[in-house]
Formats: structure tokens, C-alpha cells, sequence
């Protein structure tokens, strides 16, 4: 038996203005980027686990999983940096 690494958890620093963005919330209290959202915006890609909220720090959390780890990693990337602006954790 051979074990192989089928997801790895990832954290990004986000700027305060990024995070500010994705805390926001509408009038009623509702996220203005609840997780569905950002999944939507991620999808067909192999990401979940998303985390962004107050207890996580100035973090952004995600799973990334499947057989081509580093391409889906770069394609997820380029949405959040689509989404949130450049990111501080960006890999050179």
C-alpha cells in the first residue's frame, strides 16, 4: 500500500481591504459574500472548506483536492485575485 495526498488545506493572508470585502454584510445582516458565492465563482474546480470569518484571522482558508493539486491551486488563485484583488500569500 502506497498513501497518496488527495487535498492540502491552504491559508492566504488578506489585506485588511480584502478582508473588510469579504465580512461585508447587507443591511439585514446577511454576508454580501456568503460561501456559496465564492464557491460558485470557483466551480468546476476542485475547492472547498472555505473559510474567511472574524475567528479565522486575516486568513483566507481553503481545501484544495484531486489528482493536479498545484494546476487547481493556480487556477483557484486567479479567481480570488479576480475576486479580491492581489493577494499577499501569492506564489511567485
Amino acid at each position: 500500500m502506497k498513501p497518496e495526498i488527495v487535498s492540502i488545506r491552504y491559508r492566504i493572508p488578506l489585506t485588511d481591504a480584502q478582508a473588510q470585502k469579504l465580512r461585508r454584510t447587507w443591511p439585514n445582516g446577511d454576508p454580501f459574500y456568503p460561501y456559496e458565492k465564492m464557491e460558485k465563482f470557483l466551480a468546476p474546480l476542485l475547492v472547498e472548506d472555505l473559510n474567511w470569518h472574524h475567528y479565522s484571522g486575516q486568513y483566507l482558508y481553503f481545501t484544495v483536492y484531486g489528482d493536479d493539486i498545484e494546476a487547481t491551486l493556480t487556477d483557484a488563485m486567479k479567481v480570488f485575485e479576480a475576486k479580491l484583488g492581489a493577494l499577499e500569500g501569492k506564489r511567485k
